[in-house]
């Protein structure tokens, strides 16, 4: 049986391996542009139903609710373009990723949960992708969201902060600045045999409920992508604080 030329299947020359990687980038920006287009739709659609219906109405929040959600499957699909092209990371602002972040999970939360936000006057300037550090933050405030079924508090927080020597070990990064962004509730906690486990990859409490355990090791992977660490603390009955420790400028 032939396999295109290859004497081991598993084994590409370093030309077709080439060729492959850029068909399926070219197959990738095809269908982000198609998503995009449909996302359009949806944006469009909630913005003539809006139009229609009184404030106050029900179904007026459930539409702003599918709305900030449209919006940030937007983010996500121009992060997947960049991912399908290339992109770099550019300086942002830590608060103004609180801040937006805030709004969106305002909509997203139910009624019993209330989202708060406490940020410091000094600068809060990173390396990152602003995009993405939105999502990651956006993906913890639904987690604390989950966690909280009979009501309770997400406290979004950003300040700057000066890892030590000991420090920088135990997160194993450099000592240093760093903005220390921030995500709290005062839920159901975790045990400690789920906590260690918490950032696995497809390790999920919610695997019948729409659970699919790849946000947290998202978050993880963003935060390590930045040059900073992502560290999770719970306690049963007391709630989670999630912490992305960001390399300050």
């Amino acid at each position: 049986m032939a396999f295109d030329g290859c004497a081991d299947p598993k084994v590409l020359p370093a030309q077709d391996a080439e060729a492959r990687l850029a068909a399926l980038h070219r197959q990738a920006g095809a269908l982000v542009h198609d998503f995009n287009n449909l996302l359009t739709v949806i944006l469009n659609a909630n913005a003539a139903l809006a139009e229609d219906l009184a404030q106050g109405d029900p179904g007026h929040d459930l539409i702003q609710v599918s709305q900030a959600a449209a919006e940030q499957g937007a983010v996500l699909v121009a992060r997947l373009m960049d991912l399908s092209q290339g992109s770099d990371t550019a300086p942002m602002d830590c608060a103004e990723a609180v801040a937006a972040t805030a709004r969106r999970a305002r909509l997203a939360a139910p009624r019993n949960v209330t989202v708060e936000v406490r940020l410091t006057d000094a600068p809060l300037l990173t390396v990152a992708d602003a995009a993405g550090l939105e999502s990651a933050l956006l993906n913890l405030c639904v987690n604390a969201s989950h966690a909280m079924p009979a009501g309770g508090t997400i406290m979004l927080a950003a300040q700057r902060w000066t890892l030590s020597a000991p420090e920088s070990a135990q997160l194993a990064v450099p000592a240093g600045r760093y903005v220390v962004v921030s995500v709290a509730d005062d839920g159901v906690g975790m045990p400690p045999e789920v906590l260690k486990q918490a950032m696995e990859p497809f390790f999920t409490t919610r695997r019948n409920r729409g659970g699919t355990g790849l946000g947290l090791a998202s978050v993880r992977d963003f935060a390590q992508g930045c040059g900073g660490a992502f560290v999770l603390t719970s306690r049963e009955g007391r709630g989670t604080t999630a912490r992305l420790y960001l390399p300050a400028l």
